[in-house]
């Protein structure tokens, strides 16, 4: 029962850190794509920001967020989101810029107002690019959540450590 929790446990924290990094990239990718914002320096400074986060890798921000939050499953939700919010953004970014601009301009042909471009013309292209992003980044931070464990965030790898610790190699190579 205890390794279902943890097991249970290693997953909430992969789907919550990937979950609130979709959320919270999702308007940044619009301020990093070159067709979307104007605004080269607001531009910039979003890309720029972006690469910082995706710069710094998620057992690193686990460690961090350890130290900010304490032990435990809140820390690692936290280490993945910070770690996948810069990821979300490029990709979500470049599939932004990627998207066909006939949509766009049948949009503001009729009379819609930039919201209604992005609304209308872009969203429908790239909302199911973004959802194949997502859907992979959670397999994978599935993987991460349980070695974020291993330095106090959590889940199964806290476990894992802990057996690991104590010399019970049965218990290690079941988990």
């Amino acid at each position: 029962l205890q390794y279902l929790q943890a097991l249970g446990q290693t997953l909430a924290i992969a789907f919550l850190g990937t979950f609130m990094a979709a959320i919270l990239a999702f308007p940044l990718g619009f301020l990093a794509a070159r067709n979307v914002v104007a605004n080269r320096i607001l531009r910039l400074l979003t890309r720029r920001g972006l690469d910082s986060l995706r710069s710094v890798d998620t057992l690193i921000w686990a460690l961090i967020w350890i130290n900010v939050v304490g032990l435990g499953p809140f820390a690692g939700a936290l280490a993945i989101m910070s770690s996948d919010i810069g990821a979300f953004g490029k990709l979500m970014s470049e599939a932004i810029e990627a998207a066909d601009r006939k949509p766009m301009e049948g949009v503001v042909s009729v009379g819609g107002s930039p919201l209604h471009r992005v609304w209308f013309g872009i969203l429908p292209q790239v909302l199911p690019v973004f959802a194949s992003q997502v859907l992979y980044y959670f397999e994978s931070n599935t993987r991460s959540a349980t070695i974020i464990g291993i330095v106090g965030a959590g889940g199964i790898g806290l476990l894992l450590a802990e057996q690991i610790r104590i010399l019970e190699w049965q218990q290690v190579s079941f988990l």
